[in-house]
């Protein structure tokens, strides 16, 4: 229930703070006062968006706080999802910040919240009606929806969404195999045609490079073989060589060394010097006889280096890309060439989702033909008590499983009405007047609210296009339903707002040279004041004893209707 909604520095409004009522909540005022403007604050505090201008000017930010209690345990799961916490006596306390420059900050009992998180919790906390609500069952594409919501069928449909959308995935992953499957023997010549020139090429890692040092090497095989020469010249076989000079040096140091044992660790080192050399002498003897031209050879380089010239621009990349790519398109010619085990699996997994999606089609078509049938009973009733005597509504399907399946199962629902005795059933569409529209959109609001045993429900001039005695059956009604959930309504008619257990009544004045909106409860006095204004503009004697004689009629028709309730 909302208990209380603080605003300040909002549009008009200076500071506001109100408390609402168990009970039928009525809020009345001259056009422009500023009763919107209430509504819209408390859209704000549940995660609407403001306006750019919304913020009073000369603020710096405007503020709207919303408390609420008897707090639905759906609520309290959403604020547990969120890691925030109960606050104290379970109430929740919303407060929304609107700078001037439009940017805003939320909280929840104190802690920043998302405007994600308000949205979420908005429907458990209050259900807000408009005044232009009542044409959307012109819409006949909506009845349906507003019989699932009736019946409390939401967690019903949207498994049937679930399971659709599973059935709707599986044929077009099924569409999707049967396609690749059609063009599966062209694509497999070409994964064929690549992978056997890959593999014939028998690509080895680091063979390029290999290559090309081999290709180098018999290129300059006589400049090599006479450097090589050269140097093994100079390190062993050639006049004055490194080996012959470390060799005689060796011998005088082992004579010194007879004299000086010190001298041994330099001995050793040149022994080790020498026997390395003696190794080097080998080694670049042994490559010199390796040298030798081969055409031939050069030739059987140059072809395979070509090859692998003409893959890597053919296929893209380096060597170690092809030998990745010759694997990949193993295992896509693999899949190209035996698709049928998936294709069957595909199928078999796309026939069960509709078996299963049909199934629930059925349960829930039988679901909605018994809230139908229980709906009708109940709006017949309800429109009775709405000064509708006689009138008879309808539901209709549209035949059910030779239609195509759709995410809301198979059946098209139209409401029917007969307005009067006698009259045939007709499209409600197309034939309701406003103000039959108006009574029966209640009907089915005052029937969703007793499934909705929460939410405070608001009815924002839902009395748009009704008088006289409509207006009086809408005024008990909204009474009725105030014994069982707290309801607040805005409306320009006395007769309904009579019938009001708390009624508000909202102003505006000139302040230092600006307009100010306010709101305040009204005393009794103030109440028969208001309803003489709201019935004649003039505050005259007998527009007073009009409005008590409203009160005293409401007051005798509303305890009557709240003892039948």
């Amino acid at each position: 229930m909302l208990r209380t909604l603080r605003v300040s520095d909002l549009a008009i409004i200076d500071e506001i703070e109100l408390v609402f009522e168990p009970g039928f909540n009525v809020l009345t005022g001259e056009t422009g006062a500023g009763k919107s403007i209430l509504l819209h604050a408390l859209d704000v505090t549940l995660g609407g968006r403001p306006d750019a201008d919304l913020v009073r000017s000369g603020a710096d930010e405007a503020i709207v706080e919303a408390l609420f209690t008897g707090v639905p345990a759906s609520a309290w799961e959403q604020l547990d999802d969120a890691g925030i916490r109960r606050g104290e006596n379970d109430e929740i306390v919303i407060r929304r910040v609107i700078a001037a420059g439009g940017r805003s900050r939320a909280y929840v009992n104190g802690s920043l919240a998302n405007l994600a998180l308000l949205r979420e919790l908005a429907p458990h906390l209050v259900r807000v009606y408009g005044q232009d609500e009542h044409q959307a069952l012109r819409r006949v594409e909506g009845h349906r929806e507003m019989l699932d919501a009736v019946g409390g069928l939401g967690s019903t449909v949207e498994e049937m969404r679930r399971r659709y959308d599973r059935w709707a995935a599986a044929k077009t992953a099924l569409q999707d195999r049967v396609n690749a499957r059609a063009a599966s023997v062209e694509r497999a010549e070409l994964l064929r045609f690549q992978l056997d020139e890959l593999s014939g090429a028998n690509l080895q890692v680091g063979e390029e490079e290999t290559l090309h040092a081999e290709r180098a090497r018999l290129q300059h095989s006589e400049k090599l073989a006479t450097l090589v020469n050269s140097a093994e010249a100079s390190v062993y076989s050639g006049d004055a060589a490194a080996v012959e000079s470390i060799g005689r040096a060796l011998t005088i140091i082992r004579e010194a060394e007879r004299i000086d044992a010190g001298l041994a660790g330099p001995r050793v080192l040149l022994e080790s010097a020498l026997a390395e050399l003696e190794e080097a002498s080998g080694a670049l003897s042994r490559y010199a006889r390796t040298l030798h031209p081969d055409p031939a050879r050069l030739d059987v380089l140059d072809d395979r280096l070509a090859e692998l010239s003409r893959l890597r621009r053919k296929y893209g990349g380096t060597i170690e890309e092809l030998v990745k790519r010759r694997d990949e398109l193993k295992s896509d010619l693999q899949a190209a060439e035996g698709g049928d085990g998936a294709l069957a699996a595909l199928t078999a997994e796309a026939e069960a989702a509709e078996k299963d999606a049909v199934a629930w089609a059925k349960r829930l078509a039988v679901e909605r033909r018994r809230v139908a049938h229980s709906l009708e009973r109940s709006v017949a009733a309800e429109l009775h008590a709405l000064a509708l005597e006689g009138a008879r509504f309808q539901v209709r399907f549209a035949e059910g499983e030779g239609r195509p399946l759709s995410t809301t199962g198979w059946d098209d629902v139209e409401f029917y009405l007969a307005a009067n005795p006698g009259e045939e059933l007709r499209p409600l569409a197309r034939v309701a007047s406003g103000g039959e529209l108006s009574r029966i959109m209640l009907a089915l609001k005052t029937l969703t609210a007793a499934e909705e045993r929460s939410a405070s429900l608001i009815f924002d001039e839902v009395d748009a296009g009704v008088g006289g005695a409509v207006a009086e059956v809408i005024g008990r009604k909204l009474r009725q339903l105030g014994v069982r959930r707290q309801v607040l309504s805005v409306t320009h008619l006395p007769v309904i707002a009579a019938f009001a257990d708390h009624h508000i009544g909202v102003t505006k004045h000139q302040q230092n040279g600006r307009t100010v909106s306010s709101a305040r409860p009204l005393s009794s006095t103030e109440r028969v004041a208001e309803l003489a204004r709201m019935l004649g503009g003039q505050l005259t004697r007998e527009a007073r004893e009009h409005a008590e004689q409203l009160l005293r009629l409401s007051a005798g028709k509303g305890s009557r209707a709240t003892s039948a309730a």
